[in-house]
């Protein structure tokens, strides 16, 4: 195993951990942690509900499912796409993350939360931080 599917292997799994954690919250004694994601979201803080509703439930839950299945791609991609096929792993990465993130990103600005594409920063590094962009650029 190469150093970048390692790196794909340990960002895939960060990334499913947090979409477990986000859809577990949905669990109402467990709702503190998404109120306190939500409060960086929507900054300033204070401005998410002290309870969500069933629907805002159901989008967390949403959410948390679409993360956690992304780190889940992410670790498949380095385990079974890697090794036969290099470039195009690369390439379902980077083509995967750069949709996400930009559709996350603009309409989380026409949703009224322009922090949350700032947050989706964070996302983004952890999914492109383990393509090596130097081999033969063929990420691109």
């Amino acid at each position: 195993m190469t150093k970048e599917q390692r790196r794909m292997r340990m960002n895939g799994m960060i990334v499913a951990v947090l979409g477990i954690v986000l859809a577990v919250t949905t669990w109402i004694p467990l709702y503190p942690l998404a109120k306190l994601f939500l409060n960086l979201a929507h900054w300033p803080f204070s401005s998410a509900a002290a309870t969500l509703d069933p629907t805002g439930r159901l989008m967390l839950a949403i959410g948390g499912g679409l993360t956690a299945g992304f780190g889940a791609m992410m670790w498949a991609v380095s385990s079974e796409v890697m090794p036969v096929a290099p470039d195009a792993g690369r390439k379902v990465i980077l083509y995967s993350a750069l949709t996400w993130f930009s559709i996350d990103s603009a309409f989380s600005v026409v949703a009224g939360s322009p922090f949350n594409a700032a947050l989706n920063l964070i996302f983004l590094a952890l999914m492109l931080g383990s393509i090596d962009f130097k081999n033969r650029l063929a990420a691109v």
